[in-house]
């Protein structure tokens, strides 16, 4: 794959770009990333946890899942987990740093935030305990692992490095790479 453009991204720093269908958007890291994307052509059309669950049957994506809208389309494809089996991502809580995140996307789209869409936790490790509360057991990485996705409609997405000690036991940089469709 021939690479476009890669970022490092510092603790409570955002990354926001434009990727278009058939791209491909890596993610390396080893603390808590929350990652929104919206449709380019429309910002309304938002990814959306629930729709997320529900067309995956899953809480916690991974590889081989896909991501949804609001309107339920297709955005990306989760096409490679470094994290699996290790740790899960979460579909589940609420944003860790959500001025970060408005702050990130506002080139692009003009939020509030009572209307910020929840994240994608990725490397949150959350789970849901037996009395139904959610839980987080950080899980400590030796290296930064990647996570793949490819964008299925041209889109807005923005991530930030998200680590607080109580999701994240690492405070580290993380790299934002976009390639190429092959």
């Amino acid at each position: 794959m021939e690479m476009i453009t890669q970022t490092t991204l510092k603790p409570t720093y955002g990354w926001v770009g434009d990727i278009k269908a058939g791209q491909t958007l890596l993610i390396s890291a080893k603390s808590v990333i929350e990652f929104n994307c919206f449709d380019f052509n429309n910002p309304k059309e938002y990814f959306d946890t629930a729709r997320t669950r529900i067309y995956n049957l899953n809480l916690y994506p991974t590889a081989g899942h896909r991501l949804f809208s609001k309107q339920n389309n297709p955005m990306m494809n989760f096409t490679e987990d470094g994290f699996s089996g290790i740790g899960l991502h979460d579909l589940q809580s609420t944003h860790e740093c959500p001025e970060i995140m408005l702050k990130t996307i506002s080139p692009y789209i003009d939020l509030k935030l009572e209307n910020l869409p929840d994240p994608l936790g990725l490397f949150r490790n959350m789970y849901i305990a037996p009395g139904g509360s959610l839980k987080s057991t950080p899980k400590s990485l030796l290296k930064c692992v990647d996570l793949r996705f490819q964008a299925e409609i041209d889109l807005i997405c923005a991530t930030v490095n998200c680590p607080t000690s109580e999701i994240s036991p690492s405070s580290s940089d993380c790299k934002i790479t976009l390639f190429k469709p092959d």
